[in-house]
């Protein structure tokens, strides 16, 4: 399972974001201490302006009362105001002596400027009130002592105010932040890191004609400039390792040609000497055979048991006597008779023959070609040889009847059914021939310079075991007696020796197709 990670750019903004959130915390805790602190310097400074002020009011003589004079009506005034929450006035025994809106006793911080003579303030418990406390002298002696109390609630007000707008503000900011920060990262860091990941994936796959683009940003810049060096290197080596392994290729190439070859050679020679000692060896006694079996027959015409028992002799003694000639075809060619030769005109006698001799009984054959075919320069008997042998061969593969149908064109165009399907495996004469090295001794000499000749059965198809084999000597998957596996060898040998190929096409089960492939002559 992959292991979850976050991207580079929420990375960062979150770390931005908490390093702001923190100073942010900061800056507002000292903005709002410090404002604090200020406003109840300036609030203690203005109770003490007002505490002196009504202080410079009172009478001279404490004893005659406060009302009557002008403090009162001062402190009536300030009465009126929000902020005023009492004056209370002591004279020098402690005793009150004027109270204003003052619910509030006295306290033991009034008490201690009587004694010493000493302004002071004070914060109620839930620092909602500032008290300020100052002595009432008249020169060098104390006449009592005053208290003047103002509420804080409108400062309060005034600072959480200012806490909401700094808050709207630092929001403001913190949104414009991410957007823009988001926008700048992707351009300048994110980008660029994709478009070298976008590199690096092209890469694993084995493309290395891309190029990262070099961005404005200097470390990516060099980045990306490093990267496309390392790239550069990489092509350059990728190029040397595919020459070494084309030049491989073409050498390992060769070497089969030349080994299947040299086998090949090896097997003609020793398919040879073995033909050339089996006929003289066997011939003779075979002739003698043959020649006193026909004495025989002919003294014995009468007893149709005896009869019966020379012709099987005679039989047996002609099997052993084609397969003496096929050995010796398939290792010493015979004297050719070249000449123009019609195809279609060599197919259609060819399919003729062994029509006459009952050999294709229950199978209905179909000639055609796509368009006109032009002459070949061959023996006409040697590719009568090549086709009986394919026909004979298809003829096996269907026992119970079927369809053989036969197509010729010209450049490799096949019938309109096609021959190569989905999952067809193909062979040719050599291994790998026909999507190997089958082209190259075919050059084109002109826009037409190979016939092409499907014949193709309906049968039970070739095991794909055996693809590699039908064409080498004396393999056969026919019931002993029934084939001496030379058929398909010497009509390779042919093809070959004219400059062609041959080539087959098999599904177990769908039939089977061979396909002959005849260079056209360069005068046609």
């Amino acid at each position: 399972m992959r292991k979850f990670r976050f991207s580079l750019t929420f990375a960062i903004l979150a770390s931005l974001s908490c390093l702001l959130i923190f100073t942010w915390l900061l800056l507002s805790l000292i903005s709002f201490k410090t404002s604090e602190k200020d406003l109840l310097a300036q609030k203690s400074e203005e109770g003490r302006l007002l505490l002196a002020t009504f202080l410079h009011l009172l009478p001279e003589d404490l004893a005659a009362g406060v009302k009557p004079s002008a403090a009162h009506r001062f402190a009536k005034r300030l009465a009126e105001e929000k902020i005023f929450r009492g004056i209370l006035v002591l004279d020098r025994n402690g005793k009150e002596i004027y109270r204003v809106a003052d619910a509030a006793k006295e306290d033991a911080q009034l008490r201690q400027v009587l004694k010493t003579g000493t302004e002071t303030a004070s914060l109620s418990r839930n620092d909602l009130l500032l008290s300020r406390y100052a002595p009432i002298r008249n020169g060098d002696v104390i006449l009592g002592a005053a208290r003047l109390t103002l509420s804080l609630a409108p400062e309060y007000d005034r600072l959480s105010r200012t806490r909401n707008i700094f808050l709207s503000y630092f929001l403001l900011d913190f949104l414009l932040l991410l957007v823009f920060g988001s926008y700048l990262l992707s351009r300048c860091i994110v980008l660029p890191i994709r478009q070298l990941l976008a590199v690096t994936g092209k890469i694993a796959d084995g493309d290395l004609s891309s190029k990262v683009p070099v961005p404005g940003n200097q470390e990516i810049a060099e980045l990306a400039e490093s990267f496309n060096v390392m790239l550069a290197a990489l092509r350059k080596k990728k190029d040397e390792v595919d020459d070494h392994i084309r030049s491989l290729e073409r050498i390992n190439n060769d070497l089969k040609i030349a080994r299947q070859e040299t086998i090949r050679t090896e097997k003609m020679a020793s398919v040879g000497l073995l033909a050339a000692g089996t006929a003289h060896e066997i011939g003779t006694p075979l002739a003698a055979i043959m020649g006193y079996a026909g004495i025989l027959r002919e003294e014995l015409q009468d007893d149709p048991l005896q009869s019966d028992y020379l012709g099987r002799i005679e039989a047996e003694a002609g099997r052993i006597d084609r397969i003496i000639r096929s050995m010796l075809d398939y290792a010493r060619p015979s004297r050719r008779e070249w000449e123009d030769v019609e195809i279609l005109d060599v197919l259609q006698s060819t399919i003729d023959m062994l029509d006459g001799q009952g050999g294709l009984k229950n199978i209905v054959v179909s000639l055609s070609a796509r368009e006109s075919v032009p002459l070949l320069t061959a023996d006409r008997q040697e590719l009568q040889q090549v086709f009986a042998n394919l026909i004979i061969n298809a003829r096996d593969a269907m026992p119970n009847g079927g369809t053989l149908t036969i197509c010729v064109s010209v450049d490799g165009e096949n019938d309109p059914d096609g021959t190569l399907q989905k999952g067809n495996v193909v062979r040719g004469r050599r291994r790998d021939d026909f999507r190997g090295a089958f082209f190259a001794p075919l050059n084109p000499r002109n826009e037409k310079h190979y016939l092409r000749v499907d014949v193709r059965d309906t049968g039970s198809g070739i095991a794909q075991e055996n693809l590699e084999k039908i064409f080498d000597p004396f393999f056969t998957t026919k019931e002993p007696g029934k084939g001496t596996g030379l058929g398909l060898a010497v009509t390779a040998r042919i093809v070959d020796s004219l400059g062609g190929r041959i080539t087959v096409e098999s599904i177990p089960g769908n039939g089977t197709t061979f396909i002959v492939w005849l260079p056209i002559p360069e005068s046609i």
